[in-house]
């Protein structure tokens, strides 16, 4: 790909990201997105009282600490103005597309490569996210830079790289965290030289040990229990399991709630003995009927993927949310399969993409799961659909030598 394709086309994705955002920012009927309440009141406590809480005096694990200092930081330096926010991740969503020219160029070629950057300079998730307080623009430049270096970087430099983004994701998402842990194969199988394995599996790791290590620390201190992530799994299974996906933000759902035991009989308790209540509680369901979990989690995984999200309540109209994702996932899904799919002999792709995409999907699928949970995951299926695009040109072109 030429400079001037590649200047273009990241001018063109920040012109889309940065109008989108400015459109969303300042829409007189623009509702408060989840983002906003789930971890803005975490950083101005931070800023404010040095305190990680929600309510005054009483501190809280219900998110990992990543994104929230993110916000923090930002707010320190610009006067806690939400642009500051949205604009970092307008630029951070911008340069998405050049990590894809350049892992997708470097694993399968120039055609590939190109194909990602293009589809993801117009991939409407893309543009959507970064407007927005949600983790997935820079879970999305995460996934790629870690990838970026397992496939370019052989050395224990590399592992080192690797593994920083590997525990910038786990400090934003603890979903992520078996995928990372599952990597760690990969980084020693495929290294430059076998004397040096284990030296690269500790440069990975040790990274990942620093960004959570202190988390859990604190919980520790804080808490004096052990909460690697979130105190939040508990609850959030128990509710997969109490409230259909076909009711996710409608009036069933609240009923539901409302008029559930458990969640009305725990409501007043702390923090950690209400999560660790509800764990017991969803290990006595699990054990009860453990096929009909099993077979909810596959139908949560199978949801993950589709292409079409449920019309729910969207900060934008449902006929202009389900056209995007015609129009984007409708043919970009199936061809990232079909690319995984050429390479499922290919044992770099298959211990990298294929075991983060499979185990991110699982983390996720154990409780309800929004078609934005896979966003950061779309990266390595657009460089893959790049893949799949080229073997079908291949095959037609074979087709018409067979023909002639």
């Amino acid at each position: 790909m030429s400079r001037r394709e590649l200047v273009l086309g990241l001018l063109l994705a920040l012109v889309l990201r940065l109008g989108f955002s400015i459109h969303a920012f300042y829409r007189p009927d623009q509702p408060s997105p989840d983002g906003n309440r789930d971890y803005e009141p975490i950083a101005l406590s931070l800023l404010d009282r040095g305190a990680y809480e929600w309510v005054p005096g009483t501190p809280t694990a219900q998110r990992e600490p990543g994104y929230i200092l993110f916000i923090a930081g930002a707010y320190a330096v610009s006067g806690r103005s939400p642009w500051s926010v949205i604009l970092i991740q307008v630029l951070v969503g911008a340069l998405t597309p050049w990590l894809l020219w350049r892992l997708g160029a470097g694993l399968f070629g120039n055609f590939c490569g190109r194909f990602a950057f293009w589809a993801a300079v117009f991939y409407p998730y893309f543009i959507y996210y970064p407007a927005y307080f949600f983790r997935e623009t820079w879970l999305a430049f995460f996934v790629l830079g870690l990838m970026l270096f397992l496939a370019t970087r052989k050395d224990a430099a590399g592992a080192l790289g690797a593994g920083v983004f590997a525990g910038l994701l786990c400090s934003f998402n603890g979903a992520f965290a078996p995928a990372c842990g599952a990597l760690l194969p990969a980084v020693v199988l495929f290294g430059s030289e076998k004397a040096g394995r284990w030296k690269r599996a500790l440069a990975f790791s040790a990274p990942i040990a620093l960004f959570v290590g202190p988390w859990i620390l604190r919980n520790w201190l804080v808490f004096h229990a052990f909460v690697p992530f979130s105190s939040l799994v508990g609850y959030q299974i128990y509710g997969s399991m109490l409230v259909p996906y076909e009711a996710l933000g409608t009036e069933e759902q609240v009923r539901l709630q409302l008029n559930d035991p458990y969640i009305q009989g725990w409501a007043n308790m702390p923090e950690i003995p209400w999560n660790k209540a509800f764990i017991a509680k969803d290990v006595e369901l699990i054990r009860a009927e453990p096929g009909k979990f099993l077979k909810s989690m596959a139908v949560r995984f199978v949801k993950l993927w589709r292409v079409m999200p449920h019309q729910r309540r969207f900060t934008h109209s449902f006929g202009a949310v389900a056209l995007a994702a015609l129009a984007s996932d409708g043919w970009l899904l199936p061809l990232g399969f079909f690319g995984l799919w050429l390479e499922r002999r290919n044992r770099f792709i298959v211990l990298t993409f294929g075991a983060m995409m499979l185990l991110v999907s699982l983390a996720y699928s154990i409780s309800h799961a929004p078609i934005r949970y896979r966003v950061p995951l779309m990266p390595l299926v657009l460089i893959l659909a790049g893949r799949g695009a080229a073997g079908l040109w291949e095959a037609v072109r074979a087709r018409r030598v067979r023909a002639s």
